[in-house]
C-alpha cells in the first residue's frame, strides 16, 4: 500500500508539472507583473457594513469582490440572486476604479461558507460542491470559461481561486489543473491568483500527505494569498484562550511564520507570496475575570456581534468599540506579546485576541524580510471608521520598499536549508526561531547582511 500511494503522489506530481508546462501560455508583455501587492477582500455579504463609497481605494493596489461559489448540486458558477448584490457585482470594479484608476479588481470564487471571516484557515474539512466540479474535466472547463467571462463583463482584472480547501492529494492533484487550465483559458495580462491554506502542507486533513503541488501554482498564478490566521489547530483545547494569529509559536507549527516559510520551503517564489491580516478578532467569555491571560480557562465562545454575525468573533471595529463603551462599567485592559506578536484584550469577562496597529507593523516587517509580494487584509469590511489598521498597514508596506530595494540591489538572495542561526547574531529573546528554519535566518537577518555587503562593497 506504501508503495502505490507513493506511485501515486509521483504520478501526479509529473502530471502537474506537465500540465503547468504545456497549458500556461507564454508570459504577457504588454503588462508588467505587480511590483508590490496591498490588497484587500470586500465581503459582499457585508456590504452594509461598509458600502463601497467609503472605502479609501487610495490604500490599496488590488481589491477583491468575495465572493461567488460552486452551485452545490449543478457544479457550476452560482450568480447572486438579490437583486441588491447582482448590483454590487455589477458596479464593483467600475465604481473603485472610477476613482482609482490604477487599481486592479479580482472575483473572488470560493468554497461555501467562504465569507465566514474567522472560519479557521486550519480547518481541512473540503467543499464537496467545489471538489466535485475540479475532479471532472468538462465541469472544469465550463466553470473556467463561465467564470473568465462574469468577470471580463463587469470589468474585473483578474480571478482569484479560494478553495478551502482541498482535503486530499487527488483533491490537490484537481486543485493544480484547475489553475493551470484556467491560466491557458485567461487573456493576456488577466491576473490570476488562489488563496491557499496558512501553510504548504495541510494538517488535520482526512488523508496524509495532503500537500499544494506548489509548482503549479507557481507556474500557473501571479501569486497566492496566503491565510495567516485562524491558526487555532483543530483538536486544541478549546476551554483556553489563545491567539489567533501569532507569528511566531514555540509549542506548535500554527504560526504565521511557520506557514509562510513553508511556502518558501516548498519552492514557491517569495515575490508570488502575500500575507493575510486578520481584521477581526477572536473572542470568549472568561471563566474568571480576574484570570484573563492567555490560556485563562473560558466558558463559552464570545458575544454574537453585527458585523461578524457569530459568536466568538468580532470586526476590528467592535473590538475597538468594545473598548470605547466600557468606560468605567468595567475594567479594559490591553496586553501585547512580544515573543509571539500578539495583543489582546480583556473587558469585563469579555476576552478577544486581535492584531492591532502594533502587530500589524511587526508581521509586515516579517514579510519584507522575507521578501513577500505584499499582504491582503481579510475582510475590509470590518476596519473601524478611521480605517486604522487599514491605514498604519499601507504605511508601513510603503516605508519597507526602502529596504526591499536595497535589499534587491546587493543580490543577496533565498537559498534552501539548513540554515543554523549562527550564535553570535542570535535573535534575542523571546524571538523564537521557527519550526522550519530554512528561510527563518535570512527573513530575519537578510536586511542586516545587505547593508553590511553595500557597506564592504
Amino acid at each position: 500500500m506504501a508503495h502505490t500511494t507513493l506511485l501515486l503522489y509521483t504520478v501526479i506530481s509529473l502530471s502537474l508539472s506537465l500540465a503547468a508546462s504545456v497549458l500556461a501560455p507564454p508570459p504577457d508583455t504588454t503588462q508588467q507583473a505587480p511590483t508590490t501587492v496591498r490588497a484587500g477582500y470586500y465581503f459582499a455579504a457585508d456590504a452594509d457594513l461598509w458600502p463601497l463609497s467609503a472605502l479609501d481605494v487610495s490604500l490599496y493596489t488590488h481589491l477583491y469582490y468575495s465572493s461567488l461559489s460552486v452551485h452545490p448540486t449543478r457544479h457550476t458558477l452560482q450568480l447572486p440572486a438579490d437583486l441588491a448584490q447582482a448590483r454590487l457585482l455589477a458596479n464593483f470594479s467600475r465604481e473603485l476604479k472610477g476613482r482609482n484608476p490604477a487599481l486592479r479588481t479580482l472575483l473572488s470564487l470560493a468554497t461555501a461558507g467562504a465569507e465566514d471571516a474567522a472560519a479557521g484557515a486550519t480547518t481541512a474539512s473540503g467543499d464537496p460542491a467545489f471538489a466535485a466540479m475540479a475532479a471532472d474535466p468538462t465541469s472544469r472547463v465550463a466553470f473556467v470559461d463561465a467564470a473568465v467571462r462574469v468577470a471580463r463583463e463587469n470589468g474585473f482584472d483578474g480571478i482569484d481561486v479560494a478553495w478551502r480547501f482541498p482535503a486530499s492529494a487527488v483533491e490537490m492533484a484537481d486543485f493544480g489543473f484547475l489553475v493551470a487550465e484556467w491560466r491557458a483559458a485567461a487573456p493576456q495580462g488577466f491576473l490570476l491568483t488562489a488563496t491557499v491554506y496558512f501553510s504548504n502542507h495541510v494538517f488535520g486533513a482526512p488523508f496524509a500527505g495532503v500537500d499544494y503541488p506548489s509548482e503549479a501554482l507557481a507556474g500557473s498564478l501571479d501569486w497566492i494569498n496566503v491565510m495567516a490566521f485562524g491558526l487555532r489547530p483543530a483538536g486544541a483545547a478549546a476551554n483556553v484562550t489563545a491567539f489567533d494569529a501569532p507569528l511566531y509559536d514555540r509549542a506548535s507549527h500554527f504560526s504565521v511564520s511557520y506557514g509562510v516559510v513553508s511556502w518558501l520551503d516548498a519552492g514557491v517564489p517569495a515575490g508570488k507570496v502575500v500575507m493575510g491580516l486578520p481584521l477581526y478578532g477572536r473572542s470568549w467569555f472568561l471563566r474568571n475575570k480576574a484570570n484573563s491571560g492567555v490560556g485563562a480557562l473560558v466558558v463559552a465562545a464570545g458575544p454574537k456581534q453585527r458585523g461578524s454575525n457569530a459568536t466568538g468573533a468580532m470586526s476590528y471595529a467592535e473590538v475597538q468599540a468594545l473598548t470605547a463603551t466600557a468606560g468605567g462599567r468595567a475594567p479594559v485592559m490591553t496586553s501585547y506579546d512580544n515573543a509571539s506578536v500578539s495583543s489582546y484584550l480583556a473587558v469585563g469577562d469579555v476576552w478577544v485576541a486581535f492584531d492591532g496597529a502594533a502587530v500589524v507593523a511587526e508581521k509586515l516587517g516579517f514579510a519584507a524580510r522575507c521578501g513577500l509580494l505584499g499582504y491582503f487584509l481579510w475582510p475590509v469590511n470590518y476596519d473601524d471608521s478611521n480605517l486604522t489598521v487599514t491605514r498604519r498597514a499601507s504605511e508601513v508596506w510603503e516605508q519597507s520598499k526602502i529596504s526591499s530595494d536595497l535589499r534587491n540591489v546587493t543580490g543577496v538572495r533565498q537559498g534552501k536549508a539548513p540554515f543554523e542561526l549562527p550564535p553570535a547574531l542570535g535573535s534575542p529573546s523571546p524571538v523564537p526561531v521557527p519550526t522550519s528554519a530554512s528561510f527563518s535566518w535570512l527573513c530575519r537577518k537578510k536586511l542586516h547582511l545587505s547593508v553590511l555587503i553595500l557597506l564592504l562593497y
